[in-house]
């Protein structure tokens, strides 16, 4: 989901804006403009970006468009030294003020990859965890000391969060005051690895649960280590995803204002169902 945020801009600014912003996703190509779920602008960090002139004149000499080419919209060349140049152009495009029209649009420019590897890191797909749990493997051994954190932060004193539905009414009236300076857009890794901690604690206890280390692979190119729980309910084994509810009260756009006790209500419905 892309967030845009706009601030006293006259409407017809706005409208060409956005429409310009719209075009200039048509005209990336779909690696380039939808990136998988949990990808951050960080996931693009290995491109750097340059002026389109600058990037112009890189081609010189070069075949452009040797790995993908959409004349005058975009371009990926693997120039001679190896590296990977992406090229978008720019964007032509008119506002109206009134009755008359003015020129508007978005100037082109490149990404540049030092190697091949570089443009396939990138672009990969990532799971939703990989920036938020990076260490998911070692997640367990830590959740006393992410539920630490998460006491210090909420300023409850050391043991005072006691695992129950009261507790994660407390969590709420936290998160209530954080969402008025957060978006949904604010990735906070460290608050997000707290609150599954002591979320997925909440739902161990009351399922009578255990944690289970679960390996996900990505496109056959990278394994993310996913901390789940494993309990007994109708039909056998089942499991359970805290760090998807939490993603889902933090980061979703669509249910913002969940709280963590409607959530956490949800699951337990479900789990015994």
């Amino acid at each position: 989901m892309e967030h845009y945020r706009f601030f006293h801009t006259s409407s017809a600014v706005l409208i060409v804006i956005l429409v310009s912003t719209l075009m200039l996703a048509a005209q990336a190509p779909k690696s380039a403009r939808t990136p998988s779920s949990g990808a951050t602008n960080a996931d693009r960090s290995a491109g750097h970006r340059i002026g389109f002139d600058d990037a112009r004149r890189l081609l010189d000499g070069e075949r452009e468009g040797n790995l993908n080419h959409r004349p005058s919209s975009y371009s990926r060349t693997q120039l001679r030294d190896g590296r990977i140049l992406e090229l978008f152009y720019p964007i032509a495009a008119t506002a109206r003020t009134g009755a008359r029209r003015r020129p508007a649009g978005i100037p082109g420019y490149g990404l540049l990859y030092a190697t091949a590897a570089d443009y396939e890191e990138a672009h990969r797909p990532r799971h939703i965890l990989e920036e938020l749990l990076p260490n998911g493997a070692s997640f367990i051994g830590e959740i006393p000391m992410l539920i630490e954190r998460l006491e210090k932060r909420l300023r409850t004193g050391v043991r005072r969060l006691d695992y129950t539905r009261a507790s994660l009414r407390r969590i709420d009236a936290y998160l209530a005051a954080y969402r008025r300076t957060h978006t949904t857009a604010d990735a906070d890794p460290a608050f997000f690895q707290e609150l599954t901690a002591y979320y997925g604690e909440v739902m161990r206890r009351e399922l009578a649960a255990e944690w289970r280390i679960h390996q996900e692979s990505i496109a056959q190119k990278h394994v993310q280590a996913v901390p789940n729980l494993i309990f007994t309910g109708a039909g056998g084994k089942r499991e359970l995803k805290p760090w998807s509810t939490v993603l889902n009260v933090l980061y979703n756009e669509d249910v913002r204002g969940l709280t963590i006790t409607a959530a956490g209500d949800a699951d337990l419905r479900a789990a015994r169902q």
